[in-house]
């Protein structure tokens, strides 16, 4: 479900002009967790440093928080996945 460009992930098949950012900042942090597509990791970060949905995501908490975690990902990465 990428969509390139301009490197995001859509949130439906269907709806490939639908860019949600707190779907994406988890998609971001999933990948992290596994250590899979790191460059579409790091384009989908640099996508949403400008991207501006105009709608309350812009706004909500929620948003950030899941922007923070992606781009600080610390403890939420397990070293030992590939074991668990």
């Amino acid at each position: 479900m990428w969509i390139d460009p301009p490197g995001d992930f859509c949130r439906e098949p269907h709806a490939p002009g639908v860019v949600v950012g707190f779907t994406n900042f988890g998609v971001s942090l999933g990948l992290q967790a596994v250590a899979e597509m790191k460059d579409r990791v790091g384009r989908l970060q640099r996508f949403f440093e400008t991207y501006r949905s105009g709608d309350e995501y812009d706004t909500d908490a929620i948003t950030h928080v899941m922007a923070c975690a992606a781009h600080l990902p610390g403890d939420r990465l397990r070293p030992d996945w590939s074991t668990a």
